[in-house]
């Protein structure tokens, strides 16, 4: 490393059972503002009518397959619907190309998302979480759902922050992975800010081999050259090719017997 030369924060720091993995991700403004995020989100769902009803449709008493929250039909366009709510998220998801999170993909092959300023009152780096980028339940992306900062009943004036897959309308919270009335859990991940830089815990077991290869510094190896024959009478040292030595001439012998 040249003199003066800053280090470059290490990629892999292994931590008994776990190994902590650098990110790129290194201040607030890497990623997205959770709080803005829901008041644009909130904005445009304000704006959306309820159509009127399509001309000679019966309402039938069926059940719309809405996973959690079932509807009936003729209630699927109400303004507060998770029908219409995943409306908007596919319409802001267009016209904007903004999620409520940020994903990353760690060197280790892990595909996570950051979640910014939600849940509990604190510091900035207090409101950070990261999760699995997958929904436990189908494997849906969750960057396409609804990120939610609801009230904390076990702890009032504080707050949660949760995530709504548009698939099944299942709901899990941003700190313990809980889905609060389901089964499913979505893992989240130990952070720590470290130089400079956040680190995602995983388990060793989950790091490869070529991964810990690629989280050492190249250093320079000095090779011995390999030590040359001695010639033969006449013949130039290796590694001199053939052509460079003399030409030989071979002699015929009678034997007896």
């Amino acid at each position: 490393m040249a003199a003066g030369a800053i280090a470059e924060p290490p990629l892999l720091v292994p931590d008994g059972a776990h190994c902590w993995v650098r990110t790129e991700v290194k201040k607030g403004a890497d990623l997205v503002d959770g709080l803005a995020w829901i008041a644009k989100f909130e904005g445009r769902l304000k704006n959306v009518g309820t159509p009127p009803p399509e001309p000679g449709r019966r309402l039938l008493r069926q059940t719309l397959s809405d996973g959690d929250n079932p509807m009936f039909w003729g209630q699927s366009a109400a303004p507060n619907s998770n029908n219409v709510r995943n409306q908007v998220l596919k319409a802001m998801s267009a016209e904007f190309g903004v999620s409520p999170a940020k994903q990353v993909r760690l060197v280790t092959g892990h595909s996570v998302l950051f979640w910014f300023n939600v849940g509990p009152p604190g510091q900035m780096r207090d409101r950070v979480f990261v999760t699995d980028a997958h929904c436990p339940h189908q494997g849906v992306c969750l960057a396409e759902g609804e990120l939610k900062d609801v009230e904390d009943l076990a702890q009032p004036g504080s707050k949660r922050g949760m995530i709504r897959c548009p698939r099944h309308n299942k709901t899990f919270d941003l700190q313990t992975g809980e889905s609060p009335g389901n089964m499913e859990v979505l893992r989240v991940y130990p952070i720590r800010y470290e130089h400079g830089c956040w680190y995602v815990q995983v388990p060793a077991d989950q790091v490869g081999s070529a991964c810990q290869a690629g989280a050492f510094e190249d250093t320079d190896m000095e090779i011995d050259e390999p030590e040359q024959k001695r010639p033969r009478f006449g013949d130039p040292p290796t590694p001199l090719t053939n052509e460079q030595r003399a030409p030989r001439m071979l002699m015929g012998y009678a034997t007896m017997g």
